[in-house]
């Protein structure tokens, strides 16, 4: 019986993706309204602090239910290496007494969860890697609903990865399971007619970034900004005072071109390109490429080979130190270029698109008016932002770059910008605020 349903739900979601055409077009005519409603809500956030983005989950804390065993039971899912992180973080922050099940990998492991699949150490991306991991997904999926038949959680907590995690969702509510989702996904940004389907398959979803919540609130999802898990890592592991002043003594420009081995071909030729106009004009400037994957770093320096740029450092390990010590940083758009935006120094975001589906996407379907998170939690242009196809967009970008270099005023506005997206954020404790609303649910302390 389990299988078949596999197979009944793997069909369900051929359907639904080979729809996908079919659902742009059908969105296209009302792109203008989501824009509206993207633009209203910024300016609604840009006028408030991160205190105004929480929300009770007064909802979600209703579907509490007495244990099911003897000690409360906690499934936690991680389909990729940051996922896997948090979840870590979260089964360490919650008391001896929760049993603790997962998807993950070594990490939630080593952290005293029950590993049964290891999720994240095959993560996928886009329609290719599925295909290429589809009998893992599909085993993944199958070993679930063994779960909740044979031994059903008190609480689920699927941490992003909203692709599987959704269809598991979708399982477990039919089971009457609550599912908490960590990391809301960019639905707000890319297709909102997928909040009706979330809304059905998750209980109440938490979000790290503070306008998140008023867009997930207009589709009646429970949900509350937690904070983001950066504000930890900088709280936590702060750059060394003395590693971050040997990097100011010289004016240092950091590239970081993407996480994974696409976006770094995609973009870090075009920004060595930056590097080499700004080094014609200052000669002594210091150029880095750090990275925190070494399994980037040959791709890292195959590239800077061929592209005669020798000149640039390539180093492995945390980016703090080069992010909090650089006069510069060009970020391809992500996780990244927030984390650069932190350290309060002047960064430039970039995305090449590739392909006329991509540049389509951006023009036609995008529904929030920046792609930068730091622009998009200000309400404001705070730090320029290039999304563009072919060789002129680096031109500009270059252009951004230089201005940037050498004008203080732009510095320092640049910089002011910063600070606000700083303050708007909030304070650390994202892992903290998610453990108190995982022991209140299952009923290990307080009232909601």
């Amino acid at each position: 019986m389990i299988w078949l349903f596999v197979v009944g739900t793997l069909l369900r979601e051929l359907v639904r993706t080979f729809l996908v055409p079919l659902r742009l077009l059908a969105y296209l005519p009302f792109r203008h309204h989501w824009r509206r409603v993207a633009k209203d809500v910024l300016a609604e956030m840009a006028q408030a602090d991160a205190a105004a983005a929480t929300s009770d989950l007064r909802e979600f804390f209703a579907k509490r239910r007495p244990w099911r065993g003897a000690r409360p039971h906690l499934f936690v899912s991680a389909g990729e290496a940051s996922g896997e992180q948090h979840a870590a973080r979260l089964v360490q922050a919650l008391p001896a007494t929760v049993r603790t099940t997962a998807f993950g990998g070594h990490v939630l492991a080593d952290v005293g969860a029950l590993v049964r699949v290891q999720l994240s150490e095959h993560a996928v991306m886009g329609v290719r890697g599925v295909c290429k991991q589809l009998p893992l997904l599909l085993r993944a999926f199958a070993d679930f609903l063994r779960l909740l038949r044979d031994d059903p959680p008190d609480l689920i907590v699927l941490v992003d990865y909203p692709g599987l995690h959704l269809v598991m969702a979708k399982a477990a509510k039919r089971r009457g399971i609550p599912v908490l989702h960590y990391v809301a996904p960019q639905y707000w940004a890319w297709g909102p007619w997928r909040m009706r389907r979330y809304r059905r398959a998750v209980d109440a979803t938490l979000t790290i970034l503070p306008f998140e919540t008023a867009f997930f609130r207009r589709f009646r999802v429970p949900a509350s900004y937690i904070g983001h898990p950066l504000l930890d890592d900088l709280a936590t592991s702060p750059p060394d005072a003395g590693a971050v002043a040997a990097v100011r003594a010289t004016r240092t420009l950091v590239l970081l071109p993407g996480s994974r081995s696409a976006e770094i071909t995609n973009n870090l030729p075009g920004m060595l390109t930056i590097a080499k106009a700004l080094r014609a004009r200052d000669p002594q400037l210091r150029v880095v490429a750090p990275h925190k994957n070494p399994r980037r770093t040959a791709l890292i320096r195959e590239l800077l080979a061929q592209h005669d740029a020798a000149f640039v450092e390539h180093h492995e390990g945390p980016l703090a130190t080069w992010l909090a010590g650089a006069h510069l940083i060009l970020a391809k758009s992500g996780t990244g270029s927030l984390e650069a935006c932190l350290h309060g120094v002047p960064t430039i975001v970039v995305y090449q698109l590739h392909g006329m589906l991509s540049t389509l996407g951006y023009h036609n379907i995008l529904s929030v008016p920046w792609i930068a998170a730091a622009n998009l939690i200000a309400g404001q242009r705070v730090v320029p932002e290039h999304c563009f196809a072919g060789e002129r967009g680096w031109q500009r970008v270059q252009q951004e770059a230089e201005r940037l270099w050498s004008d203080e005023g732009a510095r320092e506005a640049a910089i002011a910008g910063l600070t606000v997206v700083r303050r708007r954020l909030g304070q650390p404790g994202a892992t903290a605020r998610v453990a108190h609303i995982v022991r209140t649910f299952l009923q290990l302390e307080g009232k909601p």
